[in-house]
């Protein structure tokens, strides 16, 4: 693997005290023992959601029909995936709004026993209160939930982090954070790949790994050329475009602002007709 993916593993590992010596651990996983691993990957389970943000970031309004991943599709998916990869060091699942995945409970149940994933976080935004059957899915399990410090619509973030505190619920909340405006869907005269953090946002959508969630959105609704990895090839090729893609610019960076410094920084949950 690359340098880029040899940091972005030990950033995560720090993340989640991993290791006493995280480099020097991690370099000889991946340089001595010939490791193949991904830092993080997003897993779209749902693209349901309760709320309609002008500027949702993963152009969640924009699509036709909204689903749910089931549990059979899920472990089907990271049982693929496993099979051609020595470790996962974060795996978020991802929506959409995750609490209205019907089998989200039998979901977390199941990326908590996969020896492979090693941390697991969740992304509410804040307004639905998750069933009891959920609750006890994620009282025995290394799921994180985070919560972000957004004034949405409906905001039940004081509940939830008082219901998941009394459910000895592992819960990050997540201050600080801004809503960018990533721009419209055009061609930019050069990639915007080098300067923005969501590059390493790796997601996984309709059998395919792309670039970041954005990315996997806009090939899907065909605003652009498709460049996801299908995770059902062959191992070897799977490595290789994997690592390719951390490697390369990406032509989906040329349509997006990203979070970066051309991205405006905007009011967060604004609802209404997507821009």
């Amino acid at each position: 693997m690359n340098k880029r993916v040899f940091f972005e593993c030990v950033h995560y590992a720090v993340k989640e005290q991993m290791y006493f010596f995280p480099k020097t651990h991690i370099w000889i996983r991946q340089n001595l023992f010939h490791k193949f691993e991904m830092p993080y990957l997003e897993i779209f389970i749902t693209s349901k959601c309760n709320l309609n943000c002008r500027d949702c970031s993963n152009l969640i309004p924009r699509l036709q029909k909204s689903s749910n991943l089931s549990f059979d599709e899920f472990k089907s998916i990271m049982d693929i995936l496993l099979d051609k990869i020595d470790r996962l060091y974060r795996l978020k699942l991802h929506g959409g709004e995750v609490f209205l995945n019907p089998e989200l409970s039998n979901i977390i149940n199941y990326a908590n026993s996969l020896k492979k994933v090693k941390s697991v976080r969740i992304t509410t935004n804040g307004t639905i209160i998750p069933t009891q059957e959920i609750l006890d899915a994620l009282r025995r399990s290394k799921v994180v939930v985070q919560i972000s410090d957004y004034d949405l619509p409906n905001s039940k973030k004081t509940e939830l982090i008082s219901l998941f505190q009394r459910n000895g619920i592992s819960l990050a909340y997540l201050k600080d954070q801004k809503w960018k405006d990533m721009g419209k869907v055009y061609k930019r005269d050069y990639s915007r790949f080098n300067q923005c953090s969501v590059r390493r946002c790796t997601s996984l959508f309709d059998g395919k790994i792309y670039i970041c969630s954005r990315a996997a959105i806009m090939s899907f609704i065909e605003y652009i050329d498709d460049y996801g990895v299908d995770i059902s090839i062959l191992k070897t090729e799977f490595r290789q475009k994997i690592s390719r893609l951390y490697e390369n610019d990406n032509e989906a960076c040329y349509y997006c602002d990203g979070d970066t410094k051309w991205a405006k920084t905007i009011e967060p949950g604004i609802q209404g007709v997507v821009k």
